[in-house]
């Protein structure tokens, strides 16, 4: 059954997207997409119930695997080079003749390296991950056939191409399957530019000229990153030919004689591609330009896929970097980021563009958490990526939807949305209040991250820089609670009279918003799942961290921060019964049942409510909304958001903050050596 599981993991929605390209009936491709979404999470259930474990599946660790995985590190760039070439694009070029040259040396200028002793690793770390793109990502798909049969009505293709976007949205939950489980490189290389080669075909799915510059910037971003990935990788195996991932995040190789000449330069690079691959600053515009696309891909993007690749790399390599020079500075970057992020956020009236800055800065949390690199670190970091991407799965599905129903995705024009979509605003109410609000999981994870920094440093530079990262993430955390609040707010509140904010669009016959198509559909399904993996964070920590944290306590000899993290995350039958998060388990119950009642009673209750007249202050006038004040001057009453621009404007923010965190990424290759 073992073999069974990882073969449905990375195969079956490969199988499945192609199967979609043939499938030209919307009810055909509709059962394929919700049937592999069951496969695809009954296969990580069942393998989640055999965690911690090695395997060496004749499919992945046979020589014809290892030549396709090489075969696919020139068969990628070669694409990425035709494409620059048919673009005019210069640097898409000169990044993937890059990648061509380094495949080249890779494959006939270095001895090939001793395979890896596993090609299936799953640890706590690998099993958040498939858990992630195995549950979200299939949920994210079922919602995609309502939405994208709505969006090629407003955008009326003459053929649809619903085909081939679900052969890709599939493909890449494969591709990502397949690099959480990779215990060797080259495997792992291969599925890592898998998923730059959807990444670019999704953003540029509907052929504007906007989504097609897009594309390219993800797609040239994306190459250098893989340029970065490919030299850490060919350093590595110079220096000590390896391809094994597990002994290459492992301390002792990093001390030894062999590793004095590079130093950490490797990891560095790889730390690097990583925060390209996250989006951090100053690579973030190809996270931001992706929000052209359609929503599933942007809810694809930010939470179970892409984004992702860079903060697992991080935290797989956190045990190396515990207490170094390179893993501080990461940590610095990560926290700017964080900071810098949560800044341009609270300047953003754009929803989407809220989430994604919001992304931005949590990815760059769960990337101090690697740099911190002591076991509660990376325990928190995992949590982290857990929740984070079951809160932002839910608010991408949700402000799609309500673009979909009032026309607008601007945050004032989605003021009162509780009043014409109850349950969609009800629902990215839960998933802001996942992000802020106590016992929710990012709320102690920011807790724990503070905790696990302060007890991680051993010297006074040391302690220097992790309290500057100590006071990035204290002040980033206030500017995201302001953010969240302001946005929840806002779905929430009523609308004076006389105001229309939200522009409003006549459904056609027969057409549903998506979000309210059905209970039995993800999106529906998406606060229970949002506030039940907030709430139990215990239980997510005990399912995704309980073996790395104790293979890492018992390899590296680091023990947690605090008590409090300890019973957080100690595994469930170990000590205290309750500890391990199990009796938070009814939460899904208590949670996603009201939520569901609360919003059918508001639908129900919508059309008999009658919104009071604001007190104005003032003597009544005749035109609606405005009133007589002082001296006998009429005023127009206006509602909406401080944003603040000249302090948290993208114009303002976004160069000095490029340059600070290039400075603090040079800073990491350099310090390396």
């Amino acid at each position: 059954m073992l073999d069974a599981y990882i073969g449905l993991l990375i195969f079956w929605p490969m199988a499945a997207g192609l199967a979609c390209l043939g499938l030209r009936r919307p009810a055909a491709r509709s059962a394929l997409v919700m049937a592999s979404a069951a496969i695809l999470a009954a296969a990580a259930l069942g393998l989640a119930s055999q965690t911690p474990l090695t395997a060496n599946p004749a499919f992945l660790s046979s020589s014809t695997a290892l030549a396709v995985a090489q075969a696919l590190g020139f068969l990628f760039p070669a694409y990425f080079l035709y494409t620059g070439l048919r673009e005019k694009h210069a640097l898409v070029i000169v990044f993937a003749l890059c990648q061509l040259g380094l495949a080249a040396f890779g494959a006939f200028g270095l001895p090939a390296p001793a395979e890896a002793k596993a090609a299936v690793v799953v640890d706590g770390l690998s099993l958040a991950l498939v858990l992630v793109v195995s549950l979200i990502g299939p949920l994210i798909s079922i919602f995609a056939l309502p939405y994208m049969a709505h969006h090629e009505q407003h955008l009326g293709p003459k053929i649809s191409r619903q085909p081939q976007f679900f052969l890709v949205l599939l493909a890449f939950l494969g591709f990502m399957n397949g690099l959480a489980l990779a215990g060797g490189l080259h495997v792992f290389a291969a599925c890592y530019e898998g998923t730059t080669l959807c990444s670019f075909l999704l953003i540029g799915h509907d052929k504007t000229p906007e989504a097609r510059q897009s594309a390219l910037r993800a797609l040239w971003l994306n190459s250098l990153g893989g340029v970065f990935l490919h030299t850490g990788i060919l350093l590595i195996q110079k220096q000590f030919a390896l391809a094994d991932i597990q002994a290459i995040a492992t301390p002792a190789l990093w001390t030894g004689t062999s590793s004095q000449a590079l130093g950490l330069l490797p990891l560095a690079l790889l730390a690097v591609a990583a925060c390209v691959k996250s989006a951090q600053l100053p690579f973030q515009s190809w996270l931001l330009g992706a929000m052209v696309a359609p929503t599933p891909v942007s809810a694809l993007l930010h939470s179970s896929t892409m984004v992702n690749v860079g903060v697992f790399v991080c935290l797989r390599l956190a045990p190396v970097l515990a207490g170094t020079s390179t893993g501080r500075l990461l940590t610095l970057a990560g926290a700017f980021t964080f900071l810098a992020a949560s800044a341009l956020a609270l300047g953003q009236s754009n929803a989407k563009k809220i989430l994604a800055y919001s992304t931005l800065a949590n990815l760059g949390l769960i990337i101090a958490c690697a740099g911190i690199g002591t076991a509660a670190a990376i325990a928190v970091g995992t949590v982290l990526l857990v929740v984070h991407a079951a809160t932002k799965g839910l608010l991408f599905l949700c402000v799609g939807d309500l673009e979909q129903a009032i026309g607008s995705r601007d945050l004032e024009n989605l003021r009162a949305a509780v009043a014409t979509s109850p349950l969609t605003a009800l629902a990215a109410a839960a998933g802001s209040l996942a992000m802020v609000l106590p016992p929710l999981g990012m709320l102690a994870g920011k807790w724990a991250v503070l905790e696990a920094a302060t007890a991680s440093h051993a010297s006074p530079l040391a302690a220097t820089v992790v309290m500057l990262a100590v006071v990035m993430l204290a002040v980033g955390s206030a500017l995201a609670v302001v953010c969240w609040v302001r946005f929840t707010g806002t779905l929430l509140s009523g609308v004076a009279v006389g105001q229309v904010t939200a522009p409003q669009t006549t459904p056609k016959p027969g057409q549903t918003s998506s979000l309210a198509s059905g209970f039995t559909t993800s999106p529906s399904a998406s606060p229970s799942a949002s506030l039940s993996a907030s709430l139990s964070a215990n239980l997510a920590a005990n399912l995704t961290t309980g073996p790395i944290l104790t293979m890492l306590a018992g390899a590296v000899g680091l023990g947690l921060a605090a008590p409090w993290l300890n019973a957080l995350l100690l595994p469930a039958g170990q000590g205290d019964p309750l500890a391990g998060g199990w009796w938070l388990l009814p939460g899904l119950f208590l949670v996603a049942l009201p939520t569901w009642a609360l919003g059918l009673r508001a639908r129900a209750r919508q059309s008999a409510v009658s919104p009071a007249s604001p007190y104005l202050g003032g003597l009544p006038s005749v035109a609606p909304g405005s009133f007589v004040g002082a001296l006998g001057r009429s005023w127009t009453l206006t509602e909406g958001n401080e944003y603040a621009p000249e302090f948290f404007g993208e114009a303002r923010l976004t160069k000095l903050a490029g340059a600070l965190a290039a400075a603090l990424l040079l800073a990491l290759a350099g310090g390396a050596l």
